[in-house]
């Protein structure tokens, strides 16, 4: 059934409601209206007056960190495979030279920085699997009760 269909089945609007509010009062009702999913701020009064339920979107800001962090390791890990690319090309046309050797140590100490970074991302990994996993523990241990 389309959108056209559906509401020319429910009842029309006709009626309007006007109230004032102070700026705190709109101010405080517009980030509640954004913390939800509805699509304007009429169905949101209206479920909220109806005592109809509102579906709250929740952040969970350990994946927010999570997110933040990753982009972080990522944009490092970039950099540096973009090193390497470099380092691979300079051997490969010097081939013959005696620099091959000074490029292969460069080469050594870019590896060891990748090395450290999958180090690190591994670690805040299992950093943020445990807090997920402490966190989800914890709410289901409150649902239970």
């Amino acid at each position: 059934m389309n959108s056209k269909n559906a509401r020319s089945s429910e009842q029309k609007r006709t009626q309007w409601m006007h109230i004032r509010l102070t700026p705190a009062e709109a101010k405080r009702i517009n980030e509640r209206f954004r913390k939800t999913t509805n699509k304007d701020l009429s169905s949101f009064i209206r479920k909220v007056l109806m005592d109809k339920p509102v579906t709250v979107i929740t952040r969970n800001q350990s994946f927010d960190q999570f997110i933040q962090e990753m982009i972080l390791l990522k944009n490092e890990l970039s950099a540096i495979g973009s090193n390497l690319n470099q380092i691979t090309k300079k051997i490969n046309s010097h081939a013959t030279t005696p620099s091959v050797k000074l490029l292969m140590e460069n080469y050594r100490l870019v590896k060891e920085n990748v090395d450290t970074k999958i180090a690190g991302i591994k670690n805040k990994l299992n950093q943020f699997s445990d807090t997920w996993l402490q966190e989800s523990s914890a709410e289901e241990a409150s649902e239970e009760q």
